[in-house]
């Protein structure tokens, strides 16, 4: 529903704007890949809240994460799982390609970090 998302976008840049964190994962749902650096395509409404709000995106890179719950389904089991926070993305100090297709660009973060983590697990 467009006027629902809309709704919880706009929702979400008051919150941010007050000083909420907000941690979203732009691919939207769970990514049964088999690969973990075959990322889905990232929804843009995700990035809307950090333009309209002015507040940095920090991507982050989890690997190993499929291990958990996705390999056993239904059952759950610990697992070593990277977890790194990449530097912060201002969105002022970009240039108007990397702006515009903001989505592709942290993408493009999050998958050069999983490839340099995968050693780790």
């Amino acid at each position: 529903d467009i006027k629902e998302g809309l709704k919880t976008i706009l929702e979400a840049i008051e919150l941010v704007k007050r000083g909420v964190s907000i941690f979203i994962f732009p691919e939207g749902t769970r990514n049964k890949n088999e690969s973990e650096l075959e990322l889905l395509e990232f929804h843009g409404g995700s990035f809307k809240i950090a333009q309209k709000a002015g507040c940095p995106i920090v991507p982050v890179a989890m690997n190993n994460t499929g291990e958990i719950w996705e390999k056993q389904f239904p059952k759950m089991k610990p697992c070593h799982v990277v977890v790194e926070f990449c530097e912060p993305i201002i969105m002022s100090e970009l240039d108007k390609e990397d702006k515009k297709h903001i989505g592709e660009y942290t993408r493009n973060i999050i998958v050069e970090t999983l490839k340099k983590n995968q050693e780790l697990v």
